[in-house]
């Protein structure tokens, strides 16, 4: 199975566009396909056997797997007997490091346990007329589950995260960590660039830009006075940090993003 994870961009969150009950036949394959939306499998029976991206994938009775839209899924054996609830939704993936979901690609699920919850789901998308917004929510309800299940991020990974987040004002160096989580910063920043891709000064830097954005679009305050406010003393090195992140510099930014009334 592949532990891989997939980043979601959470505005618009995920949508349920399709769902049901799927039983195979004794000599059916998986269909061939590229499709533009995930596929969330949850095998009640057997095994479904598949190709993806040219690499084989078997989805075991306990397991749920999401097939990831824009690739390949195609199959070289039947999978007899397979039966699983699918859910069809709409996503776009992101690069944004601070507002994501992070969802594995596959899981295990308890089955007495999550049934009810799949057969309500299938049943409120069926049923004539749809509510959407009953629909919706108990998808999202079944995605935090999983969220939640998986625990996407560790116990130390989440903390420094929010650490970083809470203080990004402040000079937070590699001893500022060590001293607060007990870590070296090597550890630290290896448990960050294997969860988040990046080490805690670029997500560090990462979250005062963003901050500084936020700021420049929707307050009249001096962009000297934002830098400092995010943590940078040296405006020059601000602008220069800012300019590389955005394409833009502050003021240029300001000018083409501020809110109007």
């Amino acid at each position: 199975m592949n532990t891989d994870y997939i980043f979601l961009n959470p505005a618009p969150m995920p949508y349920l566009t399709d769902c049901d009950y799927k039983k195979f036949e004794p000599n059916e394959y998986h269909i061939s396909r590229i499709v533009d939306f995930f596929v969330l499998i949850f095998m009640l029976r057997g095994s479904l056997l598949f190709i993806e991206d040219d690499v084989s994938v078997s989805v075991q009775e306990g397991e749920w797997y999401i097939q990831r839209k824009n690739l390949l899924q195609d199959a070289d054996r039947p999978s007899p007997g397979a039966e699983y609830y699918y859910f069809h939704f709409k996503a776009d993936y992101t690069q944004d490091l601070l507002h994501r979901i992070k969802l594995p690609i596959c899981g295990t699920f308890s089955a007495p346990l999550l049934l009810p919850s799949l057969k309500k789901l299938c049943s409120l998308f069926h049923q004539a007329p749809q509510n959407p917004f009953d629909i919706q929510s108990e998808f999202l309800r079944l995605s935090n589950t999983l969220y939640e299940q998986e625990s996407a991020y560790t116990f130390l990974t989440s903390s420094v995260m929010h650490f970083l987040t809470e203080h990004a004002s402040e000079s937070v160096t590699a001893q500022t960590l060590t001293e607060q989580f007990h870590y070296s910063a090597a550890y630290i920043n290896r448990r960050l660039k294997a969860e988040i891709g990046v080490t805690a000064h670029t997500y560090l830097t990462i979250t005062r830009l963003q901050k500084a954005s936020r700021l420049l679009v929707l307050t009249e305050r001096p962009i000297q006075e934002i830098a400092q406010d995010c943590g940078y003393s040296d405006p020059s090195l601000f602008y220069k940090a800012f300019t590389q992140y955005n394409g833009q510099n502050p003021s240029q930014y300001r000018k083409e993003h501020r809110f109007r009334n």
